[in-house]
């Protein structure tokens, strides 16, 4: 019986080895995928802006628009 445990621990041994080394590879992946996540974001951003400036001046800045009492509006 004691010659079964012995192999069994060895497996155990290999096998939580190779989780360290998948796990290493997998954080790589990690830090690739948020890599690439973070330069989309910013291409994003950019298109972002490129569409807003891209827009005439009353369209763009109409958070700032005031309305008047008398029934108008101003900047």
């Amino acid at each position: 019986m004691s010659c079964r445990k012995r192999p069994a621990k060895r497996q155990l041994a290999q096998q939580s080895a190779g989780r360290g080394l998948h796990a290493a590879g997998s954080a790589n992946d990690r830090r690739a995928s948020l890599a690439s996540l973070t330069a989309e974001s910013d291409r994003h951003l950019e298109d972002l802006i490129a569409r807003r400036l891209a827009m005439p001046v009353e369209k763009r800045m109409n958070f700032l628009r005031r309305r008047l009492p008398g029934g108008g509006s101003c900047l």
